[in-house]
């Protein structure tokens, strides 16, 4: 799994995420070779300010389950993206919620990506 949502202006762990996360989980603790990179991401219907703060909540709070679950500190990495990456370009409502997610960049400690398959 490469991607994670969120609810408008949230930051909490859905329980739908959830079940995305233990499944990231469950390859990182069994490819301990593997690093992964957690990349917060916002619409843009708030500040640019607001925006960049709020996929770092994401961001940390995605880290955070994954600590829990037994994923070590130094195998992830995070930052913030705001709203300066977005998937679609329309203002909608599915063009909206597609933009507010964490994204996932696997890779090894030579920083090659890995391309994981389920």
């Amino acid at each position: 799994p490469k991607v994670i949502h969120f609810a408008l202006d949230k930051d909490f762990i859905s329980p739908r995420s959830a079940r995305v996360l233990d499944r990231i989980a469950q390859v990182l603790l069994e490819n301990p070779s593997i690093l992964v990179e957690i990349v917060g991401h916002t619409d843009p219907r708030a500040s640019d300010a607001y925006n960049l703060a709020l996929g770092a909540r994401r961001a940390m709070k995605t880290r955070n389950y994954l600590l829990r679950k037994g994923v070590a500190n130094e195998r992830m990495t995070i930052r913030s993206a705001g709203e300066r990456q977005r998937l679609s370009p329309g203002s909608s409502r599915l063009d909206y919620a597609r933009d507010r997610r964490v994204e996932f960049t696997y890779s090894d400690a030579r920083n090659i990506e890995v391309i994981v398959q389920e």
